[in-house]
């Protein structure tokens, strides 16, 4: 799969309790075979795998072709993500851009992912607010 977009969300639930394995079971109630996201960032910043990154992601209708999905725990219409999650985000983004020869250009929240037919305020206010940082330091990571 050539990887073209990188597409931040949120899991617009509880931080503190949500777990891969809850969004796992709401992605398959929903009709997916397995969790969409293929990566996963937990309240206290841990990095953990969903969807293997050879398969196609289930995360963001009409732009999953070429794309790798990220999603930070949280509701962050309502809650801040932590430095941890900031971290760790930073973290997967700089990874897949160096394994992808991509920089922050290629870097989207869902709400407005090229191709996207979803309309969303996802991955969340205090999110997106966040974004304007958190691309640079990527940018600054790939030098």
């Amino acid at each position: 799969m050539k990887v073209q977009k990188l597409v931040i969300h949120h899991s617009a639930s509880n931080r503190a309790t949500t777990k891969k394995a809850d969004i796992a079971r709401w992605h398959k109630e929903r009709g997916f075979s397995q969790i969409g996201y293929h990566k996963i960032i937990e309240g206290n910043g841990a990095i953990v795998n969903g969807r293997s990154e050879n398969i196609q992601g289930a995360h963001a209708k009409g732009a999953n072709q070429g794309s790798l999905g990220v999603c930070v725990v949280g509701n962050f219409e309502n809650e801040i993500p932590t430095q941890a999650q900031i971290n760790g985000l930073i973290s997967v983004l700089t990874t897949w851009c160096n394994a992808h020869s991509l920089n922050s250009k290629n870097i989207y929240g869902h709400f407005n992912v090229p191709g996207g037919s979803t309309t969303t305020s996802c991955p969340g206010k205090n999110l997106k607010s966040k974004l304007a940082t958190i691309k640079p330091k990527v940018d600054q990571q790939l030098k």
